[in-house]
């Protein structure tokens, strides 16, 4: 029989809001369910979503598609990007992560709810479930071009990427790759950027690294 437990994390990123930048502070308390009876399965799987938020979604720039400054930096900046549907509110950060969980997980373990509030969120906090009125907004029929349309966006994947950009051999998969081997950052992580000729740095998805 399954057994629900429920983990709470926080990470740090700058958010974009009307052309300026600003520090925030996320804190996400996640429901779980395990759907695997393979104990090693489970913690490996649990790593993995540790990682998503301590490594993948900690110090970078939350912000969405249209705001000009966003294209700036993204031009200008070898930062890390959280790129959303819709302006960087918390409610559609909190559906974002919900799906982004979701997927890296493969079905191994289910997040049947999250609640994520901010340090710029004014004290308030949003829950999302899969029944949530939240995930119809992250419906952009437009976000890829016509060429890559067949592609889901970055939180309905299971890579590591955080934004969606179009490149000749395919579409940005994330510089970090779900590989249980030590992590090592990649400052040109465009350069590992192509769906059909992988070769990304890799996340480690145990306790029993090298130190």
């Amino acid at each position: 029989m399954s057994s629900n437990f429920s983990w709470k994390t926080n990470f740090k990123s700058i958010i974009i809001v009307d052309g300026e930048l600003f520090p925030n502070e996320y804190s996400v308390e996640l429901h779980l369910t395990p759907h695997t009876a393979d104990l090693n399965e489970q913690t490996s799987y649990f790593e993995r979503l540790k990682n998503l938020f301590e490594q993948v979604f900690a110090n970078t720039i939350t912000t969405w598609r249209e705001d000009k400054l966003y294209s700036v930096l993204k031009m200008n900046s070898t930062n890390r990007f959280i790129e959303l549907p819709r302006p960087p509110y918390d409610q559609i950060m909190a559906a974002v992560c919900y799906c982004k969980a979701n997927s890296i997980l493969d079905s191994k373990i289910i997040i049947n709810k999250i609640a994520l509030s901010s340090w710029q969120g004014d004290g308030i906090t949003y829950t999302v479930d899969k029944d949530s009125r939240e995930l119809i907004l992250l419906d952009r029929p437009d976000w890829f071009s016509e060429e890559y349309s067949q592609f889901d966006p970055w939180w309905l994947r299971p890579d590591t990427a955080t934004y969606d950009e179009e490149l000749d051999k395919g579409i940005y998969t994330g510089h970090f790759s779900w590989t249980n081997q030590r992590i090592v950052v990649d400052k040109q992580h465009q350069e590992h950027a192509k769906i059909f000729e992988f070769n990304p740095k890799v996340l480690d998805g145990g306790k029993d690294k090298d130190k």
